[in-house]
């Protein structure tokens, strides 16, 4: 019973207090609640700033993208903490050198193996020189030999052959005549003589048949001196003459073959010297470029700065750095942004873009330092919108924009999170409150004000606003309070 006594007690005041909340409506009055009294706010007059409030980012406006410049096996063995300061010149990334080392000695190797063959090609072509010279003396004297002999004949001895034959031919006949004269002679004395004695008479027959054996010798030698006469000068000149010339003829090919010989053998011996020597030569570029490497395996900070893993400028997601990964040439794997002259990228989403000009002035307030309030002005657009969400051709379209500064921060690094206030209008000493204190009801504006412990609504007249502050034109003076709730909520 005593329980139900306190519920019911417990209603009257909760009904009590209602009535009271719901009389006061009706006067737009209602009492001050005191646990609200940190809700309210004291009307001010200050410079107003009309604009667009868009989030951005620090960024540097000269930023180092340190990444793999050989076009080698790349494998990181070492790399600079995160967010540490470094100078320049300092060793922020390592990569593994082994490999690369034993790579450099095996070409050295090679390329001092080619070397030697080199050389020995060298005394085989000096040795081949002097061969080809041996050869081609021996067959330009046996030309000079064959021209000799084949002239020698044509113009001294096949002449005087035929010579010696016929004077040969000459000889035989005039013996031949002789011996027949004498012959005639013989017969006509035996003829013409009678003799007395038959021994004489037999002995000039004697002679007779001797002269008779005589001619037919003489005649046999004459027609055999005639004969080789016929046969030198119809096959043994000519067929001796054809023999040198075939002779002089063959050596002259001969000559040509060994030229050709000798050509081809030296220009082959030129062509494997030729292409031992580009060997060496693309060995020794690839040695060079071998070894060009070896300080790449280091990279060193270009400039002082804050060293960041990847690139800061992707928008997509940065490589994991991990020692003992291999990275490729000209993969970004840090950034080192320079500290001493930061911008601020910011998106300008598409339907602000005929609002906000190159030129307009702005306020940057980093997130982490809300009373530091840094000028600067918008100084790029870009010229062309792109998807918000590059691979999502259905996200909002931004312009890639930047904001240049006016004044450095040292407390302003890069990376950090900004509100970036573009200035559309300053409304001087204006009159301005929250925006949660103005509330709207059919086409009026109004607010509560707290007087004397109680509220009451008070029509007012507004103009600009911003994202927090609303100008009010009419209503209201410098020092009223109001409250920053509706009271009936």
């Amino acid at each position: 019973m005593k329980a139900l006594i306190k519920i019911l007690g417990g209603c009257t005041i909760i009904i009590g207090l209602t009535l009271l909340l719901w009389g006061c409506a009706e006067k737009d009055e209602l009492l001050l609640d005191s646990s609200n009294t940190d809700k309210i706010f004291t009307v001010r007059q200050s410079d107003l700033v009309i604009g667009t409030l868009l989030r951005g980012s620090a960024n540097a406006k000269e930023k180092h993208k340190l990444s793999p410049e050989a076009a080698y096996k790349n494998v990181l063995t070492w790399i600079e903490d995160e967010n540490e300061r470094v100078k320049a010149g300092d060793v922020v990334i390592r990569f593994e050198t082994r490999d690369l080392l034993d790579d450099i000695e095996k070409r050295k190797l090679a390329l001092e193996t080619l070397r030697k063959k080199l050389d020995l090609e060298n005394e085989e072509k000096r040795i081949l020189l002097s061969e080809n010279q041996s050869k081609l003396k021996s067959a330009g004297d046996a030309v000079v030999a064959a021209e000799e002999a084949y002239t020698r004949y044509y113009k001294y001895d096949g002449k005087k052959e035929k010579e010696g034959l016929e004077d040969s031919v000459d000889s035989a006949r005039k013996s031949l005549d002789e011996v027949r004269e004498n012959h005639r002679l013989k017969s006509d004395e035996i003829r013409s003589t009678i003799y007395d004695d038959e021994d004489e008479k037999k002995q000039a027959q004697k002679e007779l048949d001797t002269l008779a054996d005589t001619l037919k010798k003489k005649d046999s030698a004459k027609e055999d001196a005639e004969f080789k006469l016929r046969m030198f000068k119809k096959y043994t000149y000519p067929n001796t003459l054809t023999d040198k010339k075939n002779k002089l003829d063959q050596s002259k090919l001969d000559f040509e073959k060994v030229k050709i010989s000798t050509e081809a053998r030296l220009i082959q011996k030129e062509n494997e010297i030729q292409r031992l020597e580009n060997e060496i030569s693309k060995a020794e570029e690839e040695l060079r470029r071998v070894e060009s490497y070896v300080p790449l395996m280091e990279i060193a900070a270009p400039a002082d700065g804050v060293i960041v893993y990847g690139d800061v400028d992707s928008r997509r997601d940065r490589i994991k750095i991990t020692v003992g990964s291999e990275y490729g040439r000209r993969q970004v794997m840090a950034t080192i942004p320079e500290m001493d002259n930061l911008i601020v990228d910011f998106e300008l989403p598409e339907q602000f873009h005929y609002r906000v000009k190159e030129g307009a002035k702005v306020i940057v307030t980093p997130d982490s330092m809300p009373t530091v309030k840094l000028e600067g002005h918008v100084s790029e657009i870009a010229v062309v919108p792109v998807n918000q969400i590059y691979w999502d051709r259905s996200s909002p379209k931004i312009y890639n924009s930047v904001v240049t500064l006016n004044q450095q921060d040292e407390r302003f690094v890069s990376g950090m999170s900004v509100v970036v206030e573009i200035i559309d209008e300053i409304i001087e000493k204006a009159v301005n409150v929250p925006v949660e204190a103005v509330f709207e009801e059919e086409n009026e504006f109004f607010v509560y004000l707290a007087k004397d412990g109680r509220y009451s609504k008070k029509i007012v007249e507004i103009g600009k606003s911003t994202d927090k502050y609303v100008h009010i034109l009419k209503g209201l003076k410098v020092g009223d309070e109001i409250c920053l709730f509706s009271p009936y909520e």
